[in-house]
């Protein structure tokens, strides 16, 4: 028997090995392909999104010496600042590892660095997330098409690329990791697993609201399938209920601070969450306790009803529009201008009419996996069937809110491609089982038709693609060096440059592009819009000193065809009013200072 239980340790550690040996081959391809970017974060500080520029101006305040709690960016829309809806716990990671290279280099450097250490460590804990899914789901042979389909993704080349350190990546990661650790609880005898999926869906909460869709939907699948099973999945459903329970309050303390304990915030973390969600855990827990008494599917159905009539109430005792849209409050203008025209917050069908070919990229590879996991709900028996639907189940709703807003597409890929795994180990069997069973390796083909990158190699460039150029002159680090030299002011710019701004000068910026910087935002929108007598007075009483355009960025331009007597109107036609004096005309900015 000791001997027995030694093979199994010795085989388990020689798929881990295998496995770890596979990861590290894709993390070199992929920095392989993905160079560029990486020289261009570490030679030139070059941000490729405005969240990461972001990021960085929150750590380095943090290393500042600001509060733990306080989360004021406040160079942003001064003096009051905007109270930032991110938690510390992506800055803890970013801020210790910038204070340890720090110490053997220039800060700048160790800033650098750590952009390019933190997304690939991600893209590490990313395959190992993948390879489990896959093992838990298939098996070991599931582990090398799940990885090379991780890697082919495109994943890698967006939210984890070189540079990226901002929560979205750590968040699609807790995504793989709690689907793994809840399709692995389904077997009763793995049950504690559940556990691990509820503190990480609260670790989750604590970083952002991204994954809260998917939670909900897991919390769901767990009472569903106890409704169903019964006492198979007494232990995981009282597994999950302690572990969310546990771990809601304890995030919630240690990232928020006694001051906004009361705030019903529906972009963050809050109140307005943390009750429903510990209802949620309470229900889960006494049900799980009560299925004795609870003999068949009839009873524990009503108890369901019961609980999820229990949790609903309790969010709407709180702030229940959080439920319906995260962005309530809002101001009506800035909403139309700017965030409607946000590439990643934009519907599946608008990305479509934009950009065709690349929706169909992305869009292809998810339908594929999803039909195929229809498949394997279809085809697998017992145990396995469950989990497939399970996973088809989250499949199917991150399908749903990728049509509602395509950023969930990053979130929908890593669960979708493990479809094409799926079909990729079918076909080998049957490969196998023919007379040409070495044919079984060509199966690993099938990675194309499941990967936005397979499809990219056929579908031709959309021609939005190529002007995109322009913008990413104006958000070079190299088009903000020569106004970092000029002395420290108010600036009004287009809003997408104002992260760029705070990470990589001394500016503060009037606008940026969060939609917690109401005043800032309105305030900037205005100026642009009002005529220039009218926009002068506006910039006056918010103590504004520069004004900035670049022709590349397309809001200033939407600006001046929307008021055509405006001041954007007048700075795009280059008849700039008398009290605008040009201070930098070279580079992509025509920078003005305000005459008194």
């Amino acid at each position: 028997m000791a001997s027995i239980t030694y093979e199994r340790i010795e085989l388990a550690r020689g798929g881990r090995s295998r496995t770890w040996l596979l990861i590290v081959l894709a993390l070199a391809l992929g920095a392989l392909m993905s160079w560029a970017r990486a020289r261009a974060v570490l030679q030139d500080g070059t941000f490729f999104d405005s969240d990461d520029a972001m990021q960085l101006v929150q750590v380095r305040e943090l290393i500042a010496g600001q509060n733990w709690f306080d989360m004021t960016i406040w160079r942003l829309d001064p003096p009051h600042g905007v109270f930032m809806h991110w938690s510390r716990i992506i800055d803890a990671p970013l801020a210790l590892m910038i204070k340890s290279f720090a110490l053997l280099m220039p800060a700048e450097t160790a800033e650098r660095l750590t952009r390019l250490i933190f997304p690939l460590a991600l893209q590490a804990l990313l395959y190992a997330s993948v390879a489990w899914l896959a093992r838990v789901l298939m098996g070991a042979r599931a582990v090398l098409p799940a990885i090379l389909l991780t890697l082919l993704s495109g994943m890698v080349f967006n939210q984890f690329q070189p540079g990226r350190i901002d929560h979205s990546a750590p968040q699609i990661v807790l995504l793989v990791f709690m689907s793994a650790s809840f399709v692995e609880a389904i077997d009763p005898a793995k049950a504690r697993r559940a556990a691990w999926t509820g503190a990480l869906a609260a670790l989750s909460l604590a970083i952002s609201v991204e994954n809260l869709p998917f939670i909900a939907a897991l919390a769901g699948l767990a009472l569903v399938l106890w409704a169903m099973r019964g006492a198979p999945m007494q232990k995981a459903l009282v597994y999950f209920g302690l572990g969310l329970g546990l771990a809601l309050p304890l995030a919630f303390v240690l990232t928020i601070g006694p001051a906004h304990w009361a705030d019903e915030s529906c972009d963050a973390y809050s109140a307005a969450y943390l009750l429903p969600g510990v209802a949620g855990a309470v229900a889960m827990i006494a049900l799980g306790i009560v299925s004795f008494r609870l003999p068949n599917r009839s009873a524990r159905g009503l108890a369901l009803v019961l609980a999820a009539a229990t949790i609903v109430a309790t969010a709407f005792l709180t702030k229940p529009v959080c439920f319906v849209d995260p962005y309530t409050g809002i101001d009506p203008l800035v909403r139309e201008i700017w965030l409607k025209n946000v590439e990643e917050a934009l519907p599946l069908l608008r990305f479509f009419q934009r950009q065709p070919f690349a929706a169909a990229a992305f869009a292809l590879p998810l339908a594929l996996g999803f039909v195929a996991m229809l498949a394997a709900v279809w085809l697998e028996r017992g145990l396995a069937r469950l989990r497939w639907l399970a996973v088809a189940a989250l499949s199917a709703l991150a399908l749903a809110l990728s049509c509602w807003m395509i950023r969930v597409i990053g979130f929908a890929q890593p669960v979708a491609l493990i479809g094409g795994a799926w079909c990729i180990v079918r076909l080998q069997d049957y490969l196998a089982g023919t007379q040409w069973p070495k044919a079984a390796a060509l199966a690993l083909a099938l990675v194309l038709p499941f990967s936005p990158i397979g499809w990219a190699l056929f579908l031709p460039a959309d021609a939005a693609i190529a002007k995109e150029t322009s913008r990413e002159a104006c958000l070079a680090s190299s088009a903000f060096a020569p106004i970092a030299e000029l002395p420290p002011g108010l600036v009004l710019a287009p809003i997408d440059a104002g992260s760029h701004l705070l990470a990589l000068t001394q500016m503060s910026a009037l606008a940026a592009p969060y939609h917690r910087n109401n005043h800032g935002n309105r305030t900037a929108l205005d100026a642009f819009l009002a005529e220039p007598d009218a926009a002068r007075s506006i910039l006056i009483a918010n103590h504004v000193s520069y004004v900035m355009t670049c022709a590349g960025l397309k809001e200033t331009r939407a600006l001046a065809l929307r008021a055509p007597h405006g001041l954007a109107a007048a700075l795009v036609s280059g008849d700039a009013p008398n009290w605008l004096k040009l201070r930098l005309g070279k580079g992509p900015y025509q920078v003005y200072v305000i005459r008194p």
